[in-house]
């Protein structure tokens, strides 16, 4: 679930379209998702490495936006949060905010990474606003 996301676009639906850029086999390969909105408003849903329900958590739509998202699989469910920006980083604050989103859903301080930090397809990242942070 470490990827580099390109953009997200709203569909007259309302879906959404997650344009990203992850590591498969070494390569960086890019693959688009439709997530589809539930019932709920701010939730989505969509397949991707099993069963995935996301809900929008906060958004400044001019900057970031957060996302709390459960993963259901065969192998293993998890939960992750996952923060977005326009440009490569964000205030000290919004990360803060971030944190402590992450610390009420009960995810370890040694958990929240900041992928801004890590190679995830750093040339897709090049000239695109990075995904900022995310925590499994």
């Amino acid at each position: 679930m470490r990827v580099f996301v390109k953009d997200i676009e709203v569909l007259s639906n309302s879906s959404l379209i997650f344009t990203m850029h992850t590591k498969v086999n070494g390569k960086c390969t890019k693959i688009s998702l439709i997530c589809n909105k539930t019932e709920k408003d701010g939730e989505y849903d969509v397949v991707y490495d099993g069963y995935n329900l996301f809900r929008i958590i906060e958004t400044a739509y001019e900057h970031y936006i957060i996302f709390h998202l459960n993963n259901i699989n065969q192998k293993q469910n998890f939960q992750l949060m996952e923060l977005y920006a326009r440009k490569p980083d964000v205030s000290p604050k919004v990360k803060e905010k971030f944190v402590r989103y992450c610390q009420g859903m009960e995810i370890p301080k040694e958990n929240i990474l900041d992928l801004t930090q890590v190679d995830r397809c750093l040339q897709a990242r090049q000239s695109e606003a990075a995904q900022v942070s995310s925590a499994e």
